[in-house]
């Protein structure tokens, strides 16, 4: 009986220890709602491909229509700007006017509804060609890794198994003493 007792029990710990470890693997596949608004939805500025939130400024200078001025404030000599509206599937002279500056600054005007609509929905990205020192990179270097950041859950997860194997280990010590008196 007690062996069979024994068994049982260790058969719990693994299992426990076992669930205790995939817990947080569920986590990933949570979608959290979060509250946004017309003033957080920002467009998406990259400069060669990369993302960034400091080197292209930009600024609303009319209403009606919505017309956007972007200007790269980073190191460096603009070459060219790149936009994904027509991916977006507006048309070029319909449904918006992308303009090159002489200063070197790129000016968006949004005609129709459609546009103006991308546009407040943050879904405009708007990409800066820069040379540095004749080096032009106009393709992103895409995160090829599959391992998500680390959380600090592995090391509670590894010390509450290392815990819970220990109080097993405590439990039949003491069944075995007290069997053995």
């Amino acid at each position: 009986m007690k062996k069979i007792m024994s068994i049982i029990l260790a058969a719990i710990m693994t299992v426990s220890v076992f669930a205790i470890s995939t817990v947080s693997a569920f986590a990933a596949d949570v979608n959290s709602p979060t509250a946004s608004t017309a003033t957080d939805i920002k467009p998406t500025l990259q400069v060669n491909g990369i993302t960034t939130t400091t080197d292209i400024k930009y600024t609303e200078t009319a209403k009606n229509p919505i017309t956007i001025n972007f200007v790269y404030t980073g190191e460096g000599k603009v070459t060219g700007w790149e936009h994904n509206l027509k991916v977006l599937g507006l048309v070029d002279g319909v449904d918006y006017i992308a303009t090159q500056n002489a200063d070197g600054s790129l000016t968006i005007q949004f005609i129709t509804k459609a546009a103006v609509d991308r546009w407040e929905n943050g879904e405009v990205t708007v990409n800066a060609l820069v040379d540095f020192d004749g080096k032009t990179n106009t393709t992103a270097k895409p995160n090829s890794s599959n391992k998500s950041p680390s959380t600090g859950v592995s090391t509670s997860v590894i010390a509450g198994s290392v815990a819970l194997a220990g109080a097993g280990i405590a439990v039949l010590s003491a069944t075995k003493k007290r069997d053995a008196e």
